[in-house]
């Protein structure tokens, strides 16, 4: 089977970002309404936003990876009894999270720090974010299927469909109905690209469904489910530390920086899902060659990505404070947290790569440590200290020093099973 890599990365990078702009379009309009508790309200609830869109994307791409192993093992009817159970999941477990996300926003929003105005807000934004979870896990869950299912560009359109409703809601919604309103907008633009991706996708309804499937299912998510949720749980300690050093004009520098930070986030992910088709698949089929063309390109986009985000720190420090209306105390904590971040896009580009090869290739143990290290012992440690010795600028200094030890942890683990190939031949 012959792999066409422009075809995967490249609408795999666009529906990334698309993606990853709904919290951006929300805190646009937000921003311009409402100023700063208005941003930390929208940035406190996006961990809630993300779990569902991570749990969505976690869950199809772990249907996914074993899909393609199997297609490359030639085994093409589990292979569609593996995807047709993933659909069903889907469905299942996002109106499961939906009623309790419901039922249980209040206390999620308390436990992250929201108090006065800004719970306010954020309880008005969470009320209908989480009510429409099964919009989001359903349509971030399709999009992985589409894109192991060969329909890149056909995912990435219904991508660029989604965001386009996105943006007219927002523009329809935002003044009259305020918080409830923008959140209305990224649920139904979700539920547009989930039904019409269930009608896009191929199905084989007499491979059947196997109920028995979902625990394997959800061992491959576990790592992509991770990766994509990590960056909410850091933002999450982050806005705890930020509002504890810097009040709420911390927390709202924060969110503007972390637009563009987690944008960058989006596409190094996206790059990381569009060679992973490839990896799952050649692995199955024991293709040395095109698993090692995979790597080196994913390396290659990686780190020229990464140089582009660091050039482009200056113009984000001079226009994204006008861009999102934050105050002058928030534009000031911005200026400084900008460049400490740039340091970091080159280790995290590194360490998300080293984790998606590795559960690409089914190697679930390892993947798994890179990626709940960062959440449950790097961060924590680092905000700890560095806000206690540098105040807000050792908060945004955590996590370039976060990311530096788990890319290094990624390549202790390359150097060790690479000793260990060669101890074996």
């Amino acid at each position: 089977m012959r792999f066409k890599f422009s075809k995967y990365i490249i609408p795999s990078v666009i529906s990334m970002v698309v993606v990853g702009s709904n919290a951006n379009i929300d805190g646009l309009f937000i921003g311009n309404i409402m100023g700063d508790n208005g941003l930390a309200a929208i940035n406190i609830v996006w961990p809630i936003v993300a779990f569902a869109a991570a749990a969505g994307t976690g869950a199809g791409t772990g249907g996914a990876v074993i899909l393609n192993r199997l297609r490359g093992m030639r085994e093409e009817k589990r292979a569609e009894n593996i995807k047709n159970t993933a659909m069903v999941f889907l469905l299942l477990f996002g109106i499961f999270t939906s009623v309790l996300l419901y039922i249980f926003r209040g206390v999620l929003l308390s436990i992250m720090g929201a108090e006065g105005e800004v719970f306010s807000l954020a309880s008005d934004y969470a009320l209908v974010i989480g009510g429409g979870a099964v919009a989001q896990i359903c349509g971030a869950g399709i999009l992985a299927l589409l894109r192991n299912d060969g329909k890149t560009y056909e995912g990435m359109t219904l991508s660029i469909i989604g965001l386009a409703i996105h943006i007219v809601l927002d523009a329809g919604l935002a003044k009259s109905l305020g918080m409830k309103g923008v959140a209305a907008a990224t649920v139904i633009s979700q539920a547009v690209i989930a039904v019409a991706g269930y009608a896009l996708i191929k199905k084989d309804c007499s491979a059947g469904v196997s109920p028995l499937s979902t625990g394997e299912i959800l061992k491959s998510a576990a790592a992509p489910f991770g990766l994509n949720f990590v960056p909410s749980l850091v933002l999450l300690l982050t806005n705890f530390f930020a509002l504890k050093s810097g009040g709420t004009a911390a927390v709202s520098a924060y969110a503007v920086m972390s637009y563009a930070v987690y944008t960058f986030d989006y596409i190094f992910q996206g790059v990381c899902d569009g060679v992973q088709p490839i990896i799952s698949y050649s692995c199955g089929a024991g293709d040395e060659k095109i698993r090692k063309k995979a790597v080196k390109y994913g390396v290659f986009i990686l780190g020229i990505t990464s140089f582009l985000f660091i050039m482009l720190t200056p113009l984000m420090i001079k226009y994204m404070p006008r861009l999102f209306s934050v105050s002058e105390t928030a534009e000031k904590m911005m200026d400084t947290g900008f460049i400490i971040y740039a340091f970091a896009y080159p280790f995290k580009a590194a360490a998300k790569f080293i984790c998606a090869y590795y559960y690409a290739c089914g190697e679930k143990r390892i993947s798994n440590i890179l990626v709940y290290l960062d959440p449950l012992m790097l961060t924590p440690l680092f905000l700890y200290i560095g806000s206690g010795i540098l105040g807000t600028d050792g908060v945004w200094a955590a996590m370039t020093a976060a990311q530096i030890v788990l890319c290094a942890t990624g390549i202790i683990f390359i150097l060790i099973g690479n000793r260990k190939a060669t101890t074996e031949e």
